[in-house]
C-alpha cells in the first residue's frame, strides 16, 4: 500500500505539471487568437485600401502580395502569402512609389523585424500618396534604390 501511495503521489505530481504546461500553452494560443482577431479587424477596416501586388511576368509571374494602406496613419500591411521563399541571402524589400517622375523610397525589408503575423508585415512613415507599391529581392541588406531585374510584385493605388 505504502508503494502504490508513493505511485498515485508521482502520479499526482506529474498530472499537476501537465496541467501548468497545459495552461501556459493555453495563454499563449489565447493571445495569439487575440493579436489574430485584432489584425483581421484591422485590415477589413474601411480606413484600409485593398491594393492588389500582381507578379512581374517576366520575374515571376504566380508572385502575388496584398497591401493594406491606411492613408490616414501612412502605414501599411503587406500579406506575402504569394511570395516564393527568398533563396539563401536575399530579402525581399518593399517601395512606395510615386511615378511620375519615378520616385521609390524604401518602406524596408520582409523580415522578423517586421512581423505581425504569419505572411503579414507591417511597414510605417509611408511617403505621402503613394501611387503604387512593389517588392523586389535583393540582398539581405536591402538596396538603396529598387532593382527592376528582380521586381517581383507592383500594384497602383487607386483612388
Amino acid at each position: 500500500m505504502m508503494n502504490q501511495n508513493n505511485t498515485l503521489k508521482e502520479e499526482i505530481i506529474l498530472t499537476q505539471e501537465e496541467n501548468m504546461e497545459l495552461n501556459k500553452s493555453l495563454i499563449e494560443v489565447e493571445t495569439e487568437l487575440a493579436a489574430t482577431a485584432n489584425l483581421f479587424e484591422i485590415l477589413q477596416s474601411k480606413d484600409y485600401k485593398n491594393i492588389p501586388l500582381l507578379g512581374n511576368q517576366a520575374v515571376s509571374p504566380n508572385a502575388y502580395a496584398k497591401v493594406f494602406y491606411n492613408t490616414i496613419g501612412n502605414l501599411a500591411y503587406i500579406d506575402v502569402q504569394g511570395l516564393p521563399c527568398a533563396p539563401q541571402g536575399k530579402v525581399y524589400q518593399v517601395w512606395s512609389l510615386v511615378l511620375d517622375p519615378l520616385t521609390p523610397k524604401s518602406l524596408g525589408l520582409i523580415h522578423d523585424a517586421t512581423s505581425v503575423a504569419e505572411n503579414i508585415y507591417k511597414f510605417e512613415d509611408i511617403q505621402a500618396a503613394p501611387e503604387a507599391f512593389a517588392i523586389t529581392l535583393g540582398p539581405e541588406g536591402g538596396n538603396e534604390t529598387p532593382t527592376l531585374s528582380q521586381l517581383y510584385t507592383l500594384g497602383t493605388v487607386t483612388p
